[in-house]
């Protein structure tokens, strides 16, 4: 039996992206790993294999200096449902924001794909502009 991902996993992989701990982020990710970040924003798009996520998920924490608190975590075997707590500062624009994001894992328990959400879309497009 395939080891799956779960809620420390998650953790885990939260405490990473605040860190800027991509190699960890990267271990979670399938080779054919695909982002969809939703919005009308400079990280808008759909980023397709692992390596174009990992370059995006670097350049948002490069850029933007974004942290997030788990709030929630659903889990399923197929499937991770997070919702957190975004922060963050950029040019004097501030961040503050619950977003979800969704993933699907693939059969041996790594994410294969990734939507990323906001509540406030329009603070999230600003923020990300």
């Amino acid at each position: 039996m395939t080891e799956r991902l779960n809620a420390a996993d998650v953790q885990r992989g939260f405490e990473a992206w605040n860190s800027g701990r991509m190699d960890v982020l990267r271990e979670s990710l399938s080779e054919d790993a695909v982002l969809h970040f939703a919005g009308n924003n400079a990280m808008s798009g759909t980023y397709r294999g692992r390596d174009a996520v990992i370059d995006a998920l670097a350049r948002a924490i490069q850029r933007w200096s974004p942290h997030s608190d788990v709030e929630s975590i659903l889990v399923s075997d197929d499937h991770l449902m997070i919702f957190h707590h975004a922060t963050g500062e950029h040019e004097g624009t501030l961040y503050d924001v619950t977003p979800v994001i969704a993933m699907k894992l693939d059969a041996n328990g790594k994410v294969m794909e990734v939507w990323s959400l906001a509540n406030d879309q329009s603070g999230y497009d600003q923020f990300w502009s």
